[in-house]
């Protein structure tokens, strides 16, 4: 019988440290830290928009009947600032790869109208009255 030669065994290319390129490892750690910042930022302010998409709704259905123009029109820019925040916060998401955000919008109560009328639609389209006080609990995007 011949003997054998003793194998050598060595880890695949994926799994080996990428020590190579040290500079490199830092700018993409650097990049994804930079993500995630701006991705908080941007919740903050998507966060506080809709607190004040909210109370402007509670305005408008404590409103006297000469004051409801007045309230609706400031709604709808509200809304539309709502829309324009989430359209941001969601290309972000996406950036940073996350890809699915039904449980965002529902921890955010994100209401179904400012989902659908995100981004570029914001002012294209009017939004609907805000809901009543009542109603604030369904109109949650529950997808």
């Amino acid at each position: 019988m011949s003997a054998r030669p003793a194998m050598s065994l060595r880890s695949p290319e994926i799994f080996r440290p990428r020590s190579d390129d040290p500079l490199g490892e830092a700018l993409r750690q650097e990049e994804a830290a930079e993500k995630i910042a701006t991705l908080v930022r941007l919740n903050k302010v998507l966060e506080s928009a809709l607190a004040l998409l909210r109370r402007c709704g509670e305005r408008f259905h404590a409103a006297s009947p000469d004051e409801v123009e007045a309230l609706r029109a400031r709604w709808r820019r509200r809304h539309a600032e709502a829309g324009e925040a989430l359209w941001h916060s969601i290309i972000q998401r996406e950036l940073c790869g996350l890809r699915r955000h039904d449980g965002f919008l529902r921890e955010l109560a994100v209401p179904r109208s400012v989902h659908l009328l995100m981004g570029p639609a914001a002012t294209a389209a009017d939004p609907p009255d805000p809901p009543a006080p009542s109603e604030a609990g369904t109109s949650v995007q529950t997808r």
